[in-house]
């Protein structure tokens, strides 16, 4: 009965240390995530194990992006209008310089790149305030589910 004993005492030193070892890969440091999440949304998650968390939040950051860039792009070309050109031509205003190389003022009807001051919607505002809404928001929630999801790996431990 020796020869027993000790074969089960060395098996379970072995599964011990083995043990030790898988828990020290599975384990999930909390740190790694968060700057992964920083870096790239969603990485903390991958990191993680998480994937379907994953791409759902990187989907929703860059729909954030999507907005931003939208409306970005819509404040500097203007609105397209149904049945009209983004930019019109006569509404640009002619600078007149005289003799002495003096710019003379005129005062024209033009804004942002000639198209009408008073035509201008808010659209693209909105979309660029929804767009960096939905991105930081995103941003901040992966980031914060990263390290949370993390710890409660190692908590499962």
């Amino acid at each position: 009965m020796g020869i027993l004993e000790e074969d089960r005492k060395r098996i379970e030193e072995e599964e011990e240390i083995r043990a030790k070892v898988r828990l020290k890969f599975e384990k999930k440091s909390s740190g790694i995530a968060g700057v992964l999440s920083t870096a790239c949304p969603g990485l903390g998650q991958i990191y993680n194990g998480q994937m379907g968390k994953a791409t759902l939040l990187a989907s929703i950051v860059l729909i954030g992006l999507i907005l931003l860039s939208a409306g970005a792009y819509f404040q500097i070309k203007g609105m397209p209008v149904k049945g009209q050109s983004i930019v019109h031509s006569e509404s640009f205003d002619t600078i007149e310089m005289t003799e002495e190389g003096m710019i003379v003022e005129t005062a024209g009807k033009s804004g942002v790149y000639g198209v009408a001051a008073e035509k201008q919607p808010m659209t693209p505002v909105i979309l660029m305030i929804a767009g960096t809404l939905v991105m930081l928001v995103g941003w901040n929630y992966s980031i914060k589910d990263a390290i949370k999801s993390a710890k409660q790996i190692n908590m499962s431990y």
